[in-house]
């Protein structure tokens, strides 16, 4: 019986297929998310000093004196966590809770299904900011910059799963 040699550049690559496709998998679980308003707004920045108090209810309202509402898909998912800790100062498991509390008086965070309702909903919503993947993203609404970065920006605040 013959033995047939495999190539060594071929035993390369399915060695490196094998190394890669698990390394694949758990980048795709990251996300890029992007802070977004709708496209009529003014607002083109935003501190995430400010960010943070305006999520956590501190601050009501935007510059321009419009009323904040952060619109975001669910919080406990595990592409939300860097927002749960960044924005709420919260652990995962802890948003829901704060997010009812901080609903009691005025509906500041409205949680909605998919991204087609998150883009109607700031798009509808005067004042409205919505937490979303930047593949998402269309002409309804447009992308504010945190402490003067963008999603895919060395450094963005908001980067992470």
């Amino acid at each position: 019986m013959k033995r047939y040699q495999i190539p060594k550049a071929l035993r390369t690559a399915a060695i490196l297929c094998f190394l890669l496709v698990p390394a694949g998998v758990a980048l795709a679980g990251i996300k890029n998310l992007a802070v977004v308003v709708s496209a009529g707004s003014k607002l083109t920045d935003v501190p995430l000093a400010d960010l943070t108090r305006l999520c956590k209810g501190t601050q009501k309202t935007w510059p321009d004196g419009k009323n904040f509402t952060l619109v975001m898909r669910d919080p406990e998912s595990p592409e939300m966590h860097v927002v749960a800790q960044k924005l709420f100062g919260a652990a995962p498991g802890e948003v829901k809770a704060l997010i009812a509390k901080l609903n009691e008086s005025r509906l500041t965070v409205k949680i909605v299904d998919n991204d087609e309702d998150l883009l109607r909903t700031v798009e509808a919503t005067p004042g409205a900011a919505g937490i979303i993947d930047v593949y998402a993203i269309n002409s309804s609404v447009k992308v504010l910059r945190v402490e003067g970065k963008l999603p895919f920006d060395l450094g963005y605040a908001l980067k992470g799963n």
